[in-house]
């Protein structure tokens, strides 16, 4: 029991409002003074309601804060963790300094060893060409790719890697509808200029309806106003004999290119079929005859001919790898 002077107020002690100023900013910290104001006014008598209001206060808010911190921390560690085969989760070893996005890799046919590690030249050329740089890319279990950027790649540029990984314009060959220089030039029935290939860091675009995609060395622009007509997974096989590369299509886009080339080989000035995977175009030769029996060649054209990188895009290709955004770690 306490007692009071007649006549007077009991009066709410000072820290019992600042517990329940603190209960709502800081939780922890209000819930503490809320349990301190609370003993205290009970000892000399004083009214108990705000304390007490600032412990249920802090007691909720803390519990909230709890779980959702929890959560973010739960998140930042399961971002780079997959299921692996056998449905156990395999973490992803990422660079703490790092930005990075996680691909994964589906495909057509086999995606062996041997594609795979194609796969990952494709992936690093394609970000090198947009000038990124690139700390390491990653195989990991699951047939995923862990990109790794230094901190001062921007997000922007992270995104649009990943976008144009995703979807690139064309996968295969496809006739090509104009060639204009790199810089960008007038396509017949267009008004507009083409943009320059200095403007499209990943290499394509799509563009007043038509696909634009620019050669290795950023001098040409092949503008295509079609989808391929054979996808790259019919390629069947791509042998090696010095500088030169023998490609094979499967019997069924063996009739197809025979057809096609025909067509082409009929026009007066012939017609250039384009070689086409996410990072450009591979070769776009003119088409001077039939081509039968689904077979060809491709021969370096210059000092910037890559032969093992040439064959690592087309096993990509022959292969049907797609790749889409399963993470990413940015900001």
């Amino acid at each position: 029991m306490s007692y009071q002077r007649p006549g007077t107020e009991q009066r709410t002690s000072g820290l019992s409002i600042v517990s329940l100023f603190l209960a709502v900013l800081i939780p922890v910290v209000g819930l503490v003074l809320g349990i301190v104001a609370r003993v205290q006014a009970k000892r000399v008598g004083s009214p108990t309601a705000i304390a007490t209001v600032a412990v249920a206060v802090g007691t909720v808010l803390s519990v909230i804060w709890t779980v959702v911190i929890a959560l973010i921390v739960w998140g930042g560690l399961t971002l780079f963790t997959q299921e692996s085969p056998s449905g156990e989760a395999v973490e992803i070893p990422v660079p703490d300094s790092a930005k990075s996005v996680v691909l994964e890799l589906t495909a057509e046919g086999d995606l062996d060893a041997e594609t795979l590690a194609a796969a990952q030249g494709v992936v690093e050329r394609h970000a090198t060409q947009a000038g990124m740089d690139v700390l390491a890319v990653t195989a990991t279990e699951g047939d995923s790719l862990v990109v790794s950027f230094d901190e001062d790649t921007t997000d922007a540029l992270i995104t649009q890697f990943g976008q144009s990984l995703s979807a690139p314009p064309a996968n295969g060959f496809s006739q090509v509808f104009a060639v204009v220089p790199g810089s960008g030039g007038q396509v017949e029935g267009y008004d507009e200029m083409t943009p320059s290939c200095t403007d499209l860091p990943f290499g394509s675009a799509r563009w007043n309806e038509l696909t634009v995609v620019c050669d290795d060395a950023d001098a040409t622009q092949y503008v295509f106003a079609e989808g391929p007509r054979v996808p790259g997974s019919d390629i069947a096989e791509v042998t090696q004999s010095g500088d030169i590369l023998a490609v094979t299509l499967t019997s069924d886009a063996a009739s197809e290119f025979e057809e096609w080339t025909g067509q082409l080989a009929a026009q007066a000035d012939g017609g250039q079929i384009a070689i086409v995977d996410a990072n450009g175009v591979l070769s776009a030769p003119v088409v001077r005859g039939v081509i039968s029996g689904g077979e060809f060649q491709i021969s370096g054209g210059g000092p910037d001919f890559d032969i093992q990188e040439t064959v690592d895009r087309l096993r990509v290709l022959s292969a049907g790898v797609t790749f889409s955004v399963a993470g990413a770690k940015v900001g």
